[in-house]
């Protein structure tokens, strides 16, 4: 599943960010795209995507504050599957605390992002952090 799915991509990288977009326009998906956390959260409130993929090491927001954030708002927040990219050497454990079984290390490649991403979509698998 990707056509027509929208895909909100929050990463401060410009260029990756900007490359990411384009491929996943070009397989079909919807893409808005946020600068930071602050700016993705102000996105989310205006319409909820199908799925978040975010960078962990942001300005204004890191992205599990974000994902935080998206579980204590609600409105359908909660719902919404993230997706962690991220450079960190611990990713597997920011996302374990964050909740999500959707990780990659940066630098990766887009054909993993794209198959991780329609896997996310199918599960929907929203955000569960441990207790």
């Amino acid at each position: 599943m990707s056509h027509g799915a929208t895909v909100l991509v929050v990463d401060d990288d410009d260029d990756l960010a900007g490359v990411v977009c384009e491929v996943l326009a070009a397989e079909g998906f919807t893409v808005r795209r946020a600068r930071d956390g602050a700016d993705g959260l102000r996105l989310l409130e205006s319409a909820l995507p199908e799925v978040v993929l975010m960078d962990v090491e942001m300005p204004q927001l890191t992205g599990p504050e974000l994902s935080y954030r998206m579980l204590v708002r609600d409105l359908g927040m909660d719902a919404v599957p993230v997706v962690l990219v991220s450079g960190v050497a611990d990713l597997a454990e920011v996302a374990r605390r964050v909740g999500t079984p959707y990780h990659l290390a940066k630098p990766y490649d887009l054909d993993e992002l794209l198959t991780l991403l329609r896997r996310a979509l199918d599960e929907r698998r929203a955000p569960n952090p441990p207790a």
